[in-house]
């Protein structure tokens, strides 16, 4: 996935089969001039959106202007979305929020007068994984679970007095009260923090925009265009060496109630199609078809992705052509890490930015050499200098294997004094090294993310939302890209 995620970012030319656009030279103009041509019946989209998000809206005027701009023919949206994880969930589902938000700020600049654009964020209501969308890590090693017993949809589980007692003096937590929906909850807590702003919540979990997607559970449950179409995009990512992230079914739509999400069985084929004439809020699409339930209903310009959705938009290539809905831009997140309070100074040579790009071990060797740079100078210069001269002995055929061997032989020696220069600037420098290295743990442990296992609490217990005004307005997401906020923690 990773591979894929990279050579994508690159631009890789073998992958532009599989490219709705190209990367990274966007052209803009052009994605929405097709956009245009395929025009969605907006009028039931902003009813839906105004029901769904009616008291924030009362509460939040640039919200609710939001969402009656999508009324205007010339208004696309910039979308992304998440699972509805407990008190948010990892802070990637913050930081794609706000990167969402920032492109369609973005785009209105670069179009000013001509298009408008509003960002979205697809709340995945409809899933059932709840495994992971109960816990929430508020330090590394300090992780709190949610009790409550999850039966069909996460959006749909009624929230139940199951919190383990650490979480009440959490900002968010208010959102989490029995009895309300877990969708409620997640819709809320994200509004608080981002209002203000414009982003605009949609959840796929809504009767109207069902009813407006029937079309493609028709098409699907008659003539299951999703698996032949995907076979294609699955062969050609083999030819690369690279293996499918996702398996499609012959029919790719799942029963949906409150207590139960399930793959219909071969002998319910005839209520399927019946459901999809009928009662369309009963199917729910998996996550091959819901990108395209996405796109059916948005004027979308744009998708803001992780690694593993670009990997997966890029499987739906052929799916989208056969059903001749229109793919976005997959646009690749860019992505955040939080400095702790305390951070060592560092030799000169080296930024925070770059500490994280090595392992400890390449670190820690690095680091003894910025310490004492003037040593591998002298020992460079002196290696080279006393070296012996093997190019003339290799132009002796019978001394050319030897010669070989001898510069083989003078490599190790340089290494052998460049083992003993390590060890004594290692030594010399061993607190200030070992403080840096300790200080890299304690952020972000070799192997893991905070973007991926920490939750926006770990930062800001008591006012997370003051973070996130922060980070819309002092840092800038850029596509892939990694940057570093060293704002200290409260307290």
């Amino acid at each position: 996935m990773r591979n894929l995620w990279a050579r994508y970012v690159a631009g890789d030319p073998a992958l532009v089969p599989l490219c709705p656009w190209p990367w990274p030279e966007v052209p803009w103009d052009a994605v929405l001039a097709r956009k245009a041509l395929s025009p969605i019946d907006r009028k039931p989209l902003v009813e839906a959106l105004l029901a769904q998000n009616t008291a924030l809206a009362a509460e939040d005027p640039a919200l609710r202007r939001a969402i009656e701009k999508l009324a205007d023919p010339t208004t696309f949206t910039v979308t992304t979305g998440q699972q509805l994880g407990w008190l948010t969930g990892p802070l990637y589902t913050v930081i794609k929020a706000i990167h969402a938000l920032q492109l369609a700020r973005d785009l209105e600049a670069l179009f000013a007068g001509r298009y408008q654009f509003v960002p979205v964020f697809w709340l995945a209501s409809e899933d059932h994984d709840a495994a992971e969308v109960v816990q929430a890590e508020i330090g590394w090693g300090k992780v709190l679970q949610y009790g409550g017993r999850f039966m069909g949809p996460v959006g749909r589980h009624r929230i139940e007095a199951a919190f383990p007692r650490e979480a009440q003096a959490l900002a968010l937590q208010t959102y989490w009260v029995p009895g309300r929906s877990w969708e409620e909850a997640f819709r809320e807590a994200m509004q608080a923090l981002f209002r203000g702003t414009g982003l605009v919540w949609l959840s796929g979990d809504d009767p109207v925009l069902k009813a407006r997607a029937a079309p493609l559970w028709q098409r699907e449950v008659q003539h299951k265009l999703t698996f032949a179409a995907h076979q294609l995009a699955t062969s050609y990512l083999q030819k690369l060496h690279i293996q499918p992230r996702l398996h499609a079914r012959a029919i790719n739509l799942f029963w949906l109630s409150d207590t139960e999400r399930r793959y219909p069985t071969p002998e319910e084929e005839a209520l399927l199609r019946e459901a999809a004439y009928t009662a369309p809020e009963r199917l729910s699409p998996n996550v091959l078809l819901r990108p395209l339930y996405q796109e059916y209903l948005l004027p979308n310009a744009a998708y803001v992705a992780g690694p593993a959705e670009v990997a997966y938009w890029l499987e739906l290539t052929p799916v989208f052509s056969a059903f001749g809905i229109e793919m976005p831009v997959v646009y690749p997140r860019g992505h955040l890490r939080v400095l702790f309070p305390g951070a060592p100074p560092l030799p000169e040579g080296i930024t925070w930015k770059e500490v994280w790009s090595l392992s400890q071990s390449r670190l820690r060797t690095l680091l003894t050499q910025l310490y004492e740079p003037h040593l591998w100078t002298e020992i460079h210069a002196w290696w080279a200098k006393h070296r012996p001269p093997w190019e003339e002995l290799c132009e002796k055929p019978f001394l050319g294997q030897a010669a070989r061997a001898l510069e083989r032989f003078w490599q190790k020696w340089y290494e052998t004094l460049a083992r003993a220069t390590h060890k004594t600037a290692y030594a010399k420098h061993r607190a200030h090294i070992e403080q840096i290295l300790a200080y890299r743990r304690q952020v972000e442990p070799e192997g893991t993310f905070q973007e991926r296992r920490l939750n926006i609490h770990t930062f800001s217990p008591e006012n997370p939302t003051s973070w996130v005004y922060r980070w819309l307005s002092t840092l800038r997401l850029r596509p892939a890209e990694w940057i570093i906020d060293t704002y200290p923690i409260e307290g």
